[in-house]
């Protein structure tokens, strides 16, 4: 994968496969201005709170945009660039798969005495 690619994901904290999907979808529709509830139904993620969260991050990492209740993607020539070499690096199986490894969440031990909500909470806490 090219190395750019890998330092940008890093730089703008693209730390989830959800946050990933969620900034490509975004890229794809550049122009589309939306609601967490409406990102949530279209990407079949189902969890408003976990979206808004998302934004949040992408907001201040300077990708997307906030228009009150909307969001849209950043109008910005190098966002737009480094998410053309993203999507790009996500069309090919290989680097798609190290992209996916990137940004796989560090697993919680099963020796941790905290499971399910809880542990989901300590993994965004974790990421922070």
């Amino acid at each position: 994968m090219n190395e750019a690619v890998h330092h940008y994901i890093r730089a703008k904290n693209i730390d989830s496969f959800q946050k990933l999907r969620l900034l490509l979808f975004l890229y794809q529709n550049p122009r589309l201005k939306v609601t967490s509830q409406e990102l949530a139904h279209r990407l079949h993620l189902g969890d408003t709170l976990l979206i808004e969260t998302l934004l949040a991050d992408l907001h201040q990492a300077g990708l997307v945009i906030q228009m009150g209740i909307y969001y849209q993607l950043a109008d910005e020539p190098e966002v737009r660039f480094q998410l053309q070499q993203l999507a790009s690096a996500f069309e090919h199986p290989v680097t798609r798969q190290e992209l996916l490894k990137q940004v796989k969440p560090t697993p919680i031990p099963r020796s941790h005495p905290e499971t399910g909500f809880q542990r989901r909470w300590l993994f965004e806490l974790s990421s922070q």
